[in-house]
């Protein structure tokens, strides 16, 4: 493909890997994500590709499926993602993943069940006040604007603590692992 041509088509491929992306996770950061990455890989490849546009949108779009359902594994091999996860609807459903055959296996629940417990105690080690903002925002699923109202300080602080807790966290997750 000559250089011209793909550099006309890239608009076009970045809302094609994005839409798709976006219409199976639903995050658009995300989606943004996997849409730089398939032009990028698109134009490592710039010289094998095809002079057909519908076929490079057919390939960028199978692209960027595959590579978000990359990410959906990547998060449903690793349960202690989900806690660090930024967003309102960070409690998405990964057991409705498409194309990914089911896995619960005895090892996958005794990973499951030591990671909860590893989390757990990490949770305990947590100062109180910390401890309760991560369980009204991760547990509860409380906003931070309901959260900072019951606690009667501002959202910017309630936003800073949990910050510093999952920082925390992860700090007394990795001395565990």
């Amino acid at each position: 493909m000559e250089l011209q041509q793909y550099i006309s088509l890239v608009a076009e491929l970045r809302h094609i890997a994005e839409a798709r992306s976006l219409s199976i996770l639903g995050e658009p950061d995300v989606a943004a994500d996997v849409g730089s990455e398939v032009l990028l890989r698109l134009w490592e490849r710039q010289t094998q590709l095809s002079d057909h546009a519908d076929e490079l949108k057919r390939y960028a779009d199978r692209m960027a499926k595959n590579l978000t359902l990359n990410i959906l594994r990547h998060r449903r091999r690793h349960p202690l993602l989900r806690i660090f996860q930024h967003g309102d609807d960070a409690e998405e459903n990964v057991d409705d993943i498409p194309d990914i055959p089911s896995q619960h296996t005895p090892q996958t629940y005794v990973e499951d069940k030591e990671t909860g417990h590893i989390v757990a105690n990490a949770m305990k080690r947590l100062p109180y006040n910390w401890r309760k903002i991560v369980e009204m925002r991760e547990q509860e699923g409380m906003s931070y604007a309901e959260i900072a109202t019951l606690l009667g300080t501002s959202e910017s602080s309630c936003r800073g603590v949990m910050s510093k807790a999952r920082q925390r966290l992860i700090q007394l997750i990795n001395k565990t692992i």
